[in-house]
């Protein structure tokens, strides 16, 4: 079994530009995707209080891919994204309709609420910041591969669920599982980040 980071900083191949198209909101958008008890998208579902908020790409000449980069521990698909890997992306979160100006079709925002307890804290890396017992980040997470289920996205509270990863246990897309069906289908705009294995 593998586990791989999520970065939603691809670069384009072949291209002119070092970095796809982004998104943008305005102040009132972060201050609604950041609301009290929310504070962007640390694992918790928001389909309930959603509303559509409005954003616009930044560097129009680059090239648009399907999943855009937003930071905030999520990022945005496009209908061509969600039919191809939707099946996997459903089992780990909710898509959340959003516009972006001057662009047809449909976007979502890709939230993962699948947090899940799989840290196996005494192999996992830390860094002290403090003298408390207590006043340390995880620089190197370590798991438990037993306690994985069939969804393989997902994120941990060790790192208050704000970076987002796949799991990954045979690499065939035709398993399902998130990250083969992006790189067989060449969506764009996500890489993926190996972190940890439990192979010897």
């Amino acid at each position: 079994m593998k586990v791989y980071a999520i970065d939603t900083l691809a670069e384009p191949k072949n291209s002119p530009f070092r970095e796809y198209a982004g998104l943008y909101a305005n102040d009132t958008v972060w201050k609604f995707i950041v609301a009290p008890k929310c504070e962007g998208f640390m694992g918790i579902p928001r389909e309930n209080t959603w509303k559509i908020q409005n954003f616009y790409i930044d560097k129009p000449l680059a090239p648009v891919p399907n999943f855009f980069h937003i930071g905030a521990g999520a990022f945005v698909c496009d209908e061509k994204s969600r039919e191809i890997a939707g099946e996997a992306m459903e089992m780990s979160g909710e898509f959340l309709p959003i516009r972006i100006d001057g662009k047809k079709g449909e976007y979502w925002i890709y939230n993962i609420t699948n947090c899940i307890n799989v840290v196996d804290l005494k192999k996992s890396k830390w860094r002290k910041f403090g003298p408390g017992p207590d006043d340390r980040m995880m620089e190197q997470p370590a798991f438990f591969a037993s306690r994985f289920g069939e969804e393989t996205l997902f994120k941990i509270p060790e790192d208050r669920a704000t970076i987002m990863y796949c799991s990954e246990f045979t690499g065939d897309h035709d398993d399902g599982e998130f990250k083969a069906v992006v790189e067989r289908h060449k969506l764009t705009g996500l890489k993926f980040e190996p972190i940890w294995t439990d192979e010897k």
